[in-house]
């Protein structure tokens, strides 16, 4: 299957405390807040004990070494139902929920607050920030706008608008404000991963890598630099220092999907299946329903031979997306080759044949009809092996 590498855009993002702080930071997935309980909270008027208990569960839970952030989602957003004006456990939800992927629903949490009239210059980035990764650019761009009106200095909400217009493909615009900030601070790292972004959009790779290079000099451990590093050594055909840029991402930021899925996708190219499918399910850990994860953990368990557990996923895949020719086809082969389940074969097979809009005399309507014929034939014995008819068949996607 054809792969695509994910680039990475600065934005100023929101790390939100239990105490109800913000702190600004130069990542796209904020890290770890530093959680303290807020005994004081529970005195609030309006929250109630039990949901105050919930509150220092969902704590608890962001607190651990290896961050729990279903169950903080679960406490949180309990304690919100149980006392819809608490505002810090709010915040934490939308928090718990971007950590999962769960851009949506973030900027539902956080909307829920400026409904209650929060109004914040840090919340009002964060719910920007979330729409942009929901894809819903204009939006975002409305919630930065509304912060440089308050603050027309606003360097954060300069660097976050630049991405939007990256995001936009707009890099006239995205351009004028990377200037703006880095004519106050050249070191700005975000503002110089953003005009790293933009070269790239431009393949001026040399140049890219040079801004990529400077970001990493400020920062060493900057994950979304060294993604995007990674990206210019993969464009350049440079894979082992991509593999190596990518994997320094992870390190640095664990919950960085993008790293995690170009690494994974260089893996795949090289049929290193076994390396791939522990960076597909680590996304999909985080976010269970994300497509691209979904169809690459197929795709490395089909490759690992682990064919049941592969039907499985590219089954659920299609629940999502029923369209995919390629994957249609693919497990359509698993169902008759390995499987040895020819009726699901066929039904795979079937769908293949409307997605492609393929004749009556295509070799796959053969290959259907056998497979159909096959049901009400007595099953083969043990030794025989399967056959496998669609491999005649061309794959075209």
């Amino acid at each position: 299957m054809s792969r695509t590498l994910h680039w990475h855009w600065s934005l100023l993002a929101l790390c939100l405390t239990a105490c109800g702080g913000t702190q600004p930071t130069v990542v796209e997935t904020p890290t770890v807040p530093e959680v303290k309980t807020a005994a004081p909270v529970a005195q609030k008027k309006g929250v109630s004990q039990h949901a105050a208990k919930l509150f220092e569960e969902g704590v608890s839970a962001l607190k651990a070494d290896s961050p729990d952030y279903l169950k903080a989602v679960e406490a949180f957003k309990a304690a919100t139902d149980d006392s819809p004006d608490y505002d810090i456990a709010w915040l934490n939800l939308a928090y718990s929920y971007e950590k999962l992927g769960r851009y949506s629903d973030s900027a539902k949490a956080y909307r829920s607050l400026s409904a209650r009239g929060v109004q914040e210059r840090g919340l009002t980035l964060a719910l920007g920030r979330s729409l942009l990764m929901t894809g819903d650019a204009d939006q975002a761009i409305a919630e930065f706008e509304k912060v440089l009106q308050e603050k027309p200095d606003d360097l954060e909400a300069r660097n976050n608008l630049a991405a939007a217009y990256i995001a936009k493909d707009n890099t006239d615009i995205a351009l004028r404000y990377v200037k703006e900030v880095l004519a106050v601070q050249p070191k700005n790292i975000s503002a110089i991963i953003n005009l790293g972004l933009l070269y790239l959009r431009q393949n001026k790779l040399a140049l890219a890598e040079l801004m990529f290079k400077k970001a990493i000099g400020y920062d060493e451990k900057n994950a979304q630099a060294l993604n995007n590093l990674g990206i210019v050594y993969y464009k350049t055909n440079e894979v082992p220092a991509a593999v190596q840029s990518f994997n320094q991402a992870i390190a640095a930021d664990e919950t960085l999907d993008e790293a995690r899925l170009n690494v994974a996708s260089i893996y795949l190219d090289y049929l290193d299946y076994a390396s791939a499918l522990p960076q597909f399910k680590a996304v999909r850990a985080r976010f269970p329903k994300h497509y691209e994860a979904m169809v690459g953990e197929a795709d490395a368990l089909y490759g690992t031979q682990e064919y049941a557990a592969a039907a499985q996923v590219f089954e659920e895949s299609l629940t999502l997306r029923n369209d995919n020719p390629e994957v249609l086809l693919r497990v359509g082969k698993l169902y008759e080759g390995q499987l040895g389940q020819p009726k699901k074969a066929a039904a795979h097979y079937k769908r293949y044949c409307e997605v492609k809009q393929l004749p009556a005399d295509d070799p796959m309507r053969a290959t259907i009809q056998f497979l159909e014929q096959m049901e009400e034939m007595p099953p083969a014995s043990a030794d025989e092996a399967p056959t496998d008819k669609a491999s005649e068949a061309q794959e075209t996607e």
